[in-house]
């Protein structure tokens, strides 16, 4: 192994003294597999004359002549790399599938006819990237320690020239010498010239480095330009004393309640876990060895549970404890055992209680709708819709998903209760008509029609468990007027009766639609006639303005009031003009009302005369 690195070393430095060329070499950079044509710089094609011209390398100081060409001809010399080589028009050195070991100074040398020598050089690097970087850290755990212990080795393989790794811890890069670091180094090369690369670090470890994560870093160059690698980032496992145990309770519910699953969980605060046991309190039997028991609970399951750790570094004894509460909820217990049956027009109280770990919230529904809070519930049976599916919920509060229901089945008896329809009607000899009665009771009732006494049948047209519907349908006659029809239920409790009063039709009496229709019509007339009458009056009003305007008894185009007669006229009948009421007398003014008075005393006097 020391060879090997010694080697290894031995090339880095022999490239390192290669690259180091006067300015007459050249440097040329590959890719390992690839095909590289060499230049002879010293080379002329306008030398009318035939040179000799020569491509080798040096080997142990020896040169190794690849191709000759001159007056003689041309020769592709004997050695390991003949299969790979040819030489082009330009007497270029064309190189197929680069080798590691191709990584040498090329000479092109010419001689011309008259002896002169000329060289130029051509240094080869070959580059190969190494695999992705392997991290193995120490699968062991390692004890908290001051000295510098080995924890991990990073490796990449197949690369050329050799590449350089880096340490990390969260991120932080680790140099040899620094707080305790170690990283040593080494170099294998492979029978095909490529270089496998180990890093190995060493460094204390704390307990802080339970969560550290470390990596390493490769890092190496090819022909064009510098490149680096990651590997995985991995944890190490750092052993550390317990000091003490902590006993868990997990639940998918904060709240526990019957039928849960639930976990019993205690942890030691150390590595590796203490040995740990756990009991059920002022129990000498342990549930389980284990740091781990898992059940369904039941109500009996509350109480003290204990976790005893025993540490096997020191031997040292651990104990935590904890409490379990488990809620739980009985099926509420009713006061009436279901069925409940009662009589119609009774008043009943059913009281409900449930048994619990905690308090409870009692609320009742009928048929699913609430009616009522609390434990005790006040019915009053006043109509058959009171009976039916009764239930008791319980819950408690603050504890999700824990409710129990008792249901109570209230069955209703009684006599039954009747409903006609219609209860009044209008008839004459000869219609046809059809009235129909719903009894309502249980046990279910029977019902039987009559006519002015006389029991008739008649279809049922529904039945159910406390209802029955029947119709009646008959051809009114002249016995049937001003009569009556009975509809009589009866079930084995008692029987209910209601009536159907028939009152004979007047043949005036039309129906209330025509009746509204014929007011209609009369009231439409009414103002039709008044409109009339008004312009009637008006038109007559006008005639007699006009024939008084003729007799020049009405002063058209005077101002104020003057008396309408006319000298010598005193011994005709003088017709007085009155305003239609006082209030137009009023408002005259004071000179008016004077004459006014004046006018009316001639009037009178002529009338006397």
């Amino acid at each position: 192994m020391d060879t090997l690195i010694l080697l290894s070393l031995c090339l880095l430095s022999w490239r390192g003294i290669q690259g180091q060329h006067d300015n007459s070499t050249k440097v040329m950079d590959n890719m390992l597999g690839h095909k590289i044509s060499l230049p002879c710089d010293v080379y002329s094609h306008d030398d009318s004359s035939t040179p000799t011209l020569q491509w080798f390398y040096k080997k142990n100081e020896n040169p190794t002549v690849i191709y000759t060409s001159g007056p003689s001809g041309t020769t592709i010399e004997e050695s390991d790399m003949k299969s790979r080589v040819n030489v082009n028009k330009h007497m270029h050195l064309v190189i197929e599938h680069t080798k590691v070991e191709d990584e040498k100074l090329f000479t092109c040398r010419v001689v011309d006819q008259n002896g002169k020598v000329k060289e130029s050089n051509v240094h080869l690097r070959v580059y190969k990237a190494p695999d992705d970087p392997e991290i193995k850290m120490e699968e062991n755990g390692i004890q908290i320690t001051d000295e510098a212990v080995q924890i991990g080795e990073c490796e990449t393989k197949n690369g050329y020239p050799a590449p350089n790794i880096t340490w990390y811890r969260n991120n932080t890069q680790l140099k040899t010498g620094k707080d305790g670091v170690v990283v040593t180094n080494q170099i294998t090369v492979k029978s095909n010239g490529l270089i496998t690369f180990k890093s190995v670090l060493s460094s204390p470890v704390y307990k802080t480095d339970i969560y550290s994560t470390f990596y390493c870093e490769v890092s190496y160059h090819l022909s064009n330009g510098a490149f680096m690698k990651e590997s995985d980032r991995k944890n190490i496992t750092v052993d550390y004393p317990n000091t003490e145990v902590k006993l868990f309770v997990k639940s998918q519910h904060e709240i526990i309640k019957e039928g849960d699953k639930v976990q019993l969980m205690c942890m030691g605060n150390g590595h590796p876990q203490p040995q740990i046991t756990l009991f059920r309190k002022d129990e000498e039997e342990p549930l389980v060895e284990d740091f781990l028991y898992s059940w369904t609970v039941s109500r009996n399951d509350s109480g003290g549970y204990i976790c005893k750790g025993l540490s096997m570094d020191d031997f040292n004894e651990m104990e935590a404890e904890t409490e379990l509460h488990v809620h739980y909820l009985d099926p509420p217990v009713l006061s009436e055992k279901s069925p409940f049956i009662v009589e119609l027009g009774s008043v009943h109280s059913v009281s409900c209680h449930a048994n619990a770990s905690a308090h409870t919230d009692i609320h009742w529904t009928q048929d699913g709708s609430t009616i009522a809070t609390g434990s005790d519930l006040s019915l009053r049976f006043l109509d058959y819709t009171d009976a039916g599916r009764y239930a008791c919920v319980a819950s408690i509060t603050g504890v999700p998903g824990l409710t129990q229901t008792q249901e109570l089945l209230v069955i209703l008896k009684g006599k039954p209760q009747v409903t006609v329809s219609p209860q009044h009607v209008e008839v004459q000899d000869g219609d046809r008509l059809t009235v129909k009665c719903t009894a309502v009771g249980n046990p279910t009732p029977k019902i039987t029609w009559y006519i002015n006494g006389t029991k008739v049948d008649a279809d049922v047209a529904n039945v159910s468990d406390s209802e029955v519907i029947s119709e009646l349908s008959f051809l009114v006659t002249q016995n049937h007027l001003n009569g009556r029809i009975s509809c009589k239920a009866e079930n084995e409790i008692n029987s209910s009766m209601e009536y159907i009063q028939l009152q004979k039709r007047s043949e005036t009496t039309v129906d209330p639609g025509s009746q509204e229709e014929s007011r209609s019509q009369k009231s439409y007339g009414v103002v039709i006639v008044a409109v009339i009458v008004c312009i009637l009056l008006l038109a007559v009003l006008g005639a007699v303005l006009y024939f008084l305007y003729k007799k020049g008894r009405i002063p058209c185009g005077r101002s104020g009031k003057e008396d309408i007669t006319k000298p010598g006229e005193k011994d005709q009948i003088v017709v007085e003009m009155k305003p239609d009421s006082p209030a137009e007398e009023s408002v005259l003014l004071p000179g008016a009302q004077d004459k006014k008075q004046q006018a009316e005393q001639e009037r009178y006097m002529d009338l006397r005369n």
